[in-house]
C-alpha cells in the first residue's frame, strides 16, 4: 500500500480529528485508525466550484447583507426595505417566506430579476412610448422632474412610476424633523423616517 509522508503538525491535526470522530461515531470498544480519519476528510470534501451550492439555507439567511435583504424586502408586501434594522428585515423576512423560498431568492441574486427586465420593458415599453408619445405630452406625464426622457410614458416601469409619486402624493412625505432627512406618512396614519429620497419613493411605490 502506497505511503504518505506528512509533517508533525499535520499528523497533529489528522490525530485530532480521529478522536473526535472516536467520540462522536464508536461506542466503548471501538476505535477510530488514521486512515479512517484521512478517508473521512477526503468523503466530505466539498470542491471549491460547489461550494456556494452546498451552503445549508440557514447559512444562507444569516450572512446575507443588508442590501441584499433590502433586494428580496422589496418584492414581498408587509416587510419594509428600510426604517428598520438588518436582523428584524431578516426575521420578518423568514416569517413571511419561509428558510426554503428566502434562502432560494437570495441564492438566486439580483440576476434573476433582471433578465427579464429587458422584454418586459424593452420590447412592450418602448413602443408605448413611441406611439403614446404625443398623449404624454398632452397629459403632462412626460414633464415629472427627475424622470429620463423616453421613459416617463413606459407605465410598466417601476422606477418611473416611482419618481412620479414623489410628486403625486408630495402631501405623503417631507422632511424629517429628527435626525433622518426625510419623512414618509404610511396609510395607518403613522410616520416612518427614512435617510434617502430612494427610501421616500420605496414606502411611496409600496403603499400608494
Amino acid at each position: 500500500m502506497p505511503e504518505l509522508s506528512v509533517t508533525e503538525d499535520q499528523y497533529d491535526r489528522l490525530e485530532a480529528v480521529r478522536q473526535d470522530m472516536e467520540e462522536a461515531f464508536v461506542d466503548s470498544y471501538g476505535h477510530v485508525r488514521p486512515q479512517d480519519a484521512l478517508e473521512y476528510l477526503l468523503d466530505t470534501y466539498t470542491p471549491p466550484d460547489e461550494r456556494n451550492d452546498e451552503r445549508s439555507a440557514s447559512d444562507i439567511i444569516a450572512t446575507a447583507e443588508y442590501p441584499e435583504l433590502q433586494r428580496v424586502a422589496s418584492d414581498v408586501s408587509g416587510v419594509p426595505g428600510s426604517g428598520i434594522d438588518a436582523d428584524e428585515m431578516r426575521g420578518q423576512l423568514l416569517a413571511e417566506l419561509g428558510p426554503e423560498e428566502f434562502a432560494a431568492t437570495l441564492r438566486a441574486g439580483p440576476d434573476a430579476a433582471d433578465e427579464s427586465s429587458p422584454n418586459d420593458t424593452g420590447e412592450s415599453s418602448s413602443g408605448d412610448v413611441e406611439e403614446s408619445s404625443p398623449a404624454d405630452g398632452a397629459t403632462g406625464e412626460g414633464n415629472s422632474p427627475g424622470v429620463p426622457d423616453g421613459t416617463a410614458g413606459g407605465n410598466g416601469n417601476p422606477l418611473s412610476a416611482a419618481n412620479r409619486l414623489l410628486d403625486e402624493h408630495d402631501d405623503k412625505w417631507r422632511e424629517g424633523t429628527g435626525d433622518t432627512p426625510y419623512e414618509v406618512e404610511l396609510p395607518d396614519g403613522s410616520t416612518e423616517p427614512v435617510r434617502t429620497k430612494d427610501d421616500v419613493r420605496h414606502l411611496l411605490f409600496r403603499h400608494y
